[in-house]
Formats: C-alpha cells, structure tokens, sequence
C-alpha cells in the first residue's frame, strides 16, 4: 500500500512539473514535421510530430511569438527581455536581435523581411537602426481593446501580405489616407487590408467584415479571404482587389447585392448550391434542431495548398456535454461550402477565445491543421484527406 501510494504521489507529481497552460501562439513547420507554440505560462514547446513527442525550450517567452518560417526547419520567438531569435528546430540560433514586445510577427524564408505588430496594431518592418513603419495610423482598434491579436499572413509566391483585426464595414481608399501617420488616433487600416511585400505599401483595403475578423493569403498570393464574429465572410481575387465576393452563410446562402428594393425576404438570397448542415440530434424547447456549425470565424486556414481553406468557427464548450466544433471547406474563387469537417470535443480545440487566434496553423501543403486545447497546453493534430475530403484526428500531444 505505502508503494502504491508513493508511487501514485510520483505520477501526480510528475505531470504537475510537466503540465502546460493553454496555448497562446502556434506555428506549423511547412513539411508538417513539426509545431512551435508558446503558452500563457511562457512556456516555448517544440513538438515533433513524426515521433510524438515535445521539448521545453524555454520558461520565459513571450506568449503570442511562436511562428514558423516557410519552406524550412527555422521558426521565431521572442523571450521576455524583448529578444527575437530565429532558431532551427536543432537549436541553432541563426540570429537575434532586440525588439520591442511583439504581438504577432512574420519572417520571410531568406530572412530579410521581419514584420511585427505591437499592442496597438502598428506594424513595422526590420529592427534597429533599419525599423521603419509599415502602419502607423492610430492607437485604437488596438489589442488591448479588442482582446485579438492583428492577424499577419505571407504569400512570398505572390509577393504579398495580409493583415487583418477588427472589420470595418466601409473604409476609404489606400489613395485617400496614408498608412503612416503616427498623428492619427483611430486607423483606417486595422480591416482586412493587403500589401505588397516588395514595397511594404497597402495595395487595398477590403472592406465589408464587422467586429473581429480573421484573414488570410492563400500560399500562391491569388486569393485573401475573411471571416468575422458577424457571421460575415468574404473573398477577393489579388488581382482585382476592388472586387469583393460573398461566402455564402450556412443556412441562408449568399446574400445577392444591388438588388432593388421591394422585394420578398428569400429573393435577396441564393440558396441554389447549399448543403446540409450537420445539426443536434434532439430538438431544443422550440422543437428546432439547432445546426452545430457556425460561420462566426475565429480561425481561417489554407488546408490544401492554395486549393481549398478550413473556415473555423467560434465555439463554447457547454457542460451538459453538447458542444461540437466543426470546420466548413471551402474551395479557393467558391462562395459555397464544400463540406463540414468535425474537430471533435476530446479534447475541446482553442476556438473559445478570440485572443488565441494565432493558436490555429496549418501547413497546406502537408494537408495538416493545428489547433491549441481550450482548457490545457497540449495540441491536436488533424490531417486533411483531399480525395475524400475528411478531417482524421492524427495525435493529441500533451
């Protein structure tokens, strides 16, 4: 009995030094090898996913700086004395340098184009002597009023950026303001806006998303598509950014614009191309069978190269054990939803909280999503299969 005892103490003990919290940032090497993420402990986690296993690399990270660089074995973080190191998964440090504290940050697969955001959504490029403002316009939207993390996203292929944090229904022109202007106290640019990567000059704003917004650049540049917690979602062709396109909603289709006035409710909308929505099995006290996925966005993800996109909604875990986290697919220039793809609740994946956004990555070309837990600091693996067009949960790290 006194061996069981220690011995049970012993487990108890081990998995308290060993536990993790929730994960805040997560990045996902582009073979799908392995995953980087930093926690709200400050914990830096390198996952091996081939062989299923983690390493601590650090106690003292800043805890929205895990990123992986394309195309290699390299990823970012920063520690808390404001140090960002580009470091291989081997431990090489490849450089480091003094920063201020970044809320999200992107590097480029040579090393030569850094961005990062700050707490109130400026973005600027370099560091040191060569930083300079890329967006500078304001200190509101910012993250501390909106408890999300301003999205960044690369398309070296396209020679393009993303950035995008709270949807602005309508804004001006790229031509009408500049996006530095350090004078200003509410931006103009914290919507979905894109960006030549060459110039680090906005091409366009692409408005028509409200409140949080999530956005990203497909790998190959041709596309930038959104979605926000105003169940709105949108898409755009790079090349023809003044151009915006509706997702359809789930239920009620996409929504027909410049129609006149006058007309029947059901007349604005084309249900045409609709699929099912999967629904919970048992009515609730209306008698209505209530669907479990959502377009409120939290997450948007490329899955398949530059082909198809997981757009993941905002979920709550409940209780009375009736949660379910689905994700719709998407195909690239397609306004209708493809499929509805399971995530699962055990464990229940990091869709609860608008200020872990960057706790979901994928790696398209790999055909692998990566999400956080909601509740501890593990990760969950799903693997895409094109053919079939299903989600398999592949490992649940902890």
């Amino acid at each position: 009995m006194i061996l069981f005892i220690l011995l049970a103490s012993g487990v108890v003990a081990w998995r308290l030094m060993n536990s993790l919290e929730p994960v805040t940032a997560l990045g996902v090497s582009s073979d799908g090898r392995y995953v980087v993420t930093t926690h709200e402990d400050g914990a830096l986690v390198l996952w091996n996913v081939e062989e299923e296993k983690r390493e601590v690399l650090s106690n003292e990270a800043n805890i929205y700086s895990a990123y992986f660089i394309e195309g290699g074995d390299v990823f970012l973080w920063q520690d808390q004395d404001d140090v960002v190191y580009v470091q291989r998964v081997d431990g090489e440090i490849v450089e480091k340098f003094e920063h201020f504290s970044t809320y999200g940050h992107v590097m480029d697969s040579t090393f030569s184009d850094y961005l990062a955001s700050d707490i109130d959504w400026n973005i600027f490029h370099g560091n040191g002597d060569d930083m300079r403002p890329v967006m500078q316009d304001g200190v509101s939207p910012s993250f501390k009023g909106s408890g999300k993390i301003l999205e960044l996203t690369l398309s070296e292929q396209g020679g393009k950026f993303v950035s995008a944090g709270l949807g602005d229904r309508e804004s001006p022109s790229v031509d009408e303001v500049p996006a530095v202007a350090p004078e200003r106290r509410f931006s103009n640019y914290t919507g979905v806006t894109l960006w030549d990567l060459d110039t680090f000059q906005p091409i366009a704003m692409l408005p028509g998303n409200s409140f949080k917004v999530d956005a990203t650049i497909s790998p190959n540049g041709e596309w930038v598509v959104s979605g926000d917690e105003n169940t709105l979602g949108f898409f755009w062709d790079t090349n023809a950014p003044q151009k915006r396109r509706r997702m359809a909603d789930y239920l009620s289709g996409v929504f027909l614009e410049d129609l006149p006035e006058g007309l029947a409710t059901d007349e604005y909308w084309d249900k045409s191309k609709l699929i099912d929505v999967p629904r919970k099995n048992k009515p609730d006290e209306h008698g209505v069978y209530r669907p479990l996925a959502t377009p409120t966005t939290i997450g948007i993800a490329f899955i398949n190269g530059s082909e198809e996109f997981l757009r993941i909604g905002y979920s709550q875990y409940r209780s009375d054990g009736s949660s379910q986290t689905y994700a719709a697919l998407f195909e690239a220039g397609n306004p209708w939803p493809q499929a509805y793809l399971d995530l699962g609740t055990d464990p229940f994946p990091s869709v609860n909280d608008y200020s872990r956004n960057l706790s979901i990555d994928s790696a398209p070309d790999a055909n692998l999503l990566v999400t956080g837990h909601a509740f501890d600091g593990g990760i969950t693996v799903y693997r895409y299969d094109p053919e079939e067009r299903t989600l398999t949960k592949e490992w649940v790290g902890r």
